[in-house]
């Protein structure tokens, strides 16, 4: 087995990191849109209330972090991302090269309000930054334990 082969098989993603990072990015954004934060530019701008939402999709939409949270896992784990700044700087490309790039599309062809789009892009840069920062600490944490 080559050098580099080696070196990706012993990085594993933890399952317990995905679950914590995906759990505290939804919490995150339940006070995102809450009216202690962006709750009623939310509500204003897209024209109806929270108690409007059907119960179904609370129970749908964290499985979008857990999605995000594994692909996250993988790639930090295979580029080796074990800092705060390489969190960071990862986290602000993909969001940039994904989200924001998604959410100019709404605007500009689907005449999406600009200020709902950057709420909604705004809790996805916020939830971004934690699942990476908290997958990065905690991969870091386990790479340095397998080699002490």
């Amino acid at each position: 087995m080559d050098e580099v082969h080696q070196e990706l098989e012993g990085a594993r993603v933890s399952y317990w990191a995905i679950m914590a990072s995906s759990v505290v990015a939804f919490a995150a954004s339940l006070l995102w849109y809450s009216p202690l934060l962006f709750g009623r530019i939310w509500s204003a701008t897209r024209g109806a209330s929270v108690a409007s939402t059907p119960a179904w999709t609370f129970l749908v939409a964290p499985l979008r972090e857990l999605c995000v949270a594994v692909v996250l896992a993988h790639l930090i784990t295979r580029l080796r991302l074990f800092d705060l700044k390489g969190a960071i700087g990862f986290a602000l490309a993909l969001w940039t090269a994904f989200f924001a790039v998604q959410m100019a599309g709404a605007i500009l062809w689907d005449h999406r309000p600009v200020m709902l789009t950057a709420v909604h892009a705004g809790d996805w840069l916020m939830k971004m930054l934690i699942m990476s920062i908290m997958l990065s600490a905690w991969h870091a944490k386990r790479s340095t334990q397998r080699r002490g």
